[in-house]
């Protein structure tokens, strides 16, 4: 293995548990010194704020490690190179936006010029949804781009999807890449000290990457949107609930905290894998007390969506 640090692309579709992951190793009593790339869609770092709370764009994490949020594809080589030489770290790792198309990644890596730091390509790590992946490679082409580019695949939220859902995973991945190996992790000491040696310790196996450098990066526009919401005012926890269900098919993900009538905690809304929920996310920073979300859909209109998170207000005289 190269003394090189490593360069590793984490994947996955809207949803499906890239940041849990991150979060499980990161939290891994392992001493491995880890950098992390954020690449957040949405203008709201809500995926940022998971993982720790940060100063700027840079974020020191426990054991040494270093998070750097990025925005655009041409800003990534410049935050690289700044972590790297913070602090020499042994793997690189960039998270994605849910509708990255890894391709467009791997091409710009193998385009970098001789005055970035030396690294090591560690090759693409797809996340998939084990309940969700068949419809989500059905409808969309993103997420079909980031397992066909996968070296391996994570399949997560086993121990709350069905058999025959995960047998279903299994063949719809299967059919779309049948080379990449496809591995699940209990959450467990066993399952997770598996897991960090998985991810941290493999290298992409040997694979002609002609076709990505040539590839251009993809129009998402056509098919889905990203809207935020942010609003000091308090909302009513069950018309909140009610209007992500009306959405439907139409709305793919949502994330980011809420402030509720009558609760002094902030709470957290996640929707992922049809599913939307709101639960308790502990005492609201300081600076922070009000909603913030980002809500991914196809061709949802982000005035029509604000003014009905707006009709899902309290009234001030039940403040």
């Amino acid at each position: 293995m190269s003394d090189d640090p490593g360069f590793l692309i984490l994947t996955g579709f809207l949803g499906a548990g890239k940041t849990t992951l991150l979060n499980r190793v990161l939290g891994a009593q392992h001493g491995r010194k880890i950098a992390v790339l954020i690449n957040e869609l949405g203008r709201i770092d809500i995926d940022t704020r998971l993982i720790r709370s940060r100063s700027g764009d840079v974020m020191e994490l426990a054991g040494g490690c270093v998070c750097h949020e990025v925005a655009v594809l041409s800003e990534m080589w410049e935050a690289t190179n700044d972590v790297v030489r913070r602090s020499s770290p042994e793997i690189v790792i960039l998270e994605t936006t849910g509708i990255a198309e890894p391709a467009a990644i791997i091409a710009s890596f193998f385009r970098r010029d001789d005055k970035d730091v030396p690294l090591q390509f560690r090759g693409v790590v797809t996340v998939a949804d084990a309940e969700a992946s068949p419809a989500t490679l059905a409808n969309f082409a993103e997420a079909r781009a980031q397992i066909a580019e996968a070296d391996r695949i994570l399949l997560s939220k086993t121990d709350c999807a069905s058999p025959a859902a995960i047998a279903l995973s299994h063949q719809a991945l299967a059919a779309l890449n049948p080379r990449a190996e496809r591995a699940a992790f209990p959450v467990s000491p066993e399952g997770t000290h598996s897991l960090v040696s998985w991810l941290l310790d493999e290298e992409a196996p040997p694979r002609d990457r002609t076709g990505a450098v040539g590839a251009t990066p993809h129009d998402h526009t056509h098919q889905l949107t990203a809207s935020t919401f942010v609003d000091d005012e308090a909302l009513l926890a069950e018309p909140v609930l009610r209007l992500f269900a009306e959405l439907g098919p139409q709305l793919v993900r949502a994330k980011g905290f809420v402030r509720l009538h009558g609760q002094a905690e902030r709470h957290f809304l996640e929707h992922a894998s049809g599913k939307t929920q709101l639960v308790p996310a502990g005492a609201w920073p300081t600076e922070r007390a009000h909603s913030e979300l980002v809500v991914i859909g196809v061709g949802l209109d982000e005035v029509a969506l604000r003014r009905r998170l707006w009709a899902c207000r309290a009234p001030h005289s039940a403040s």
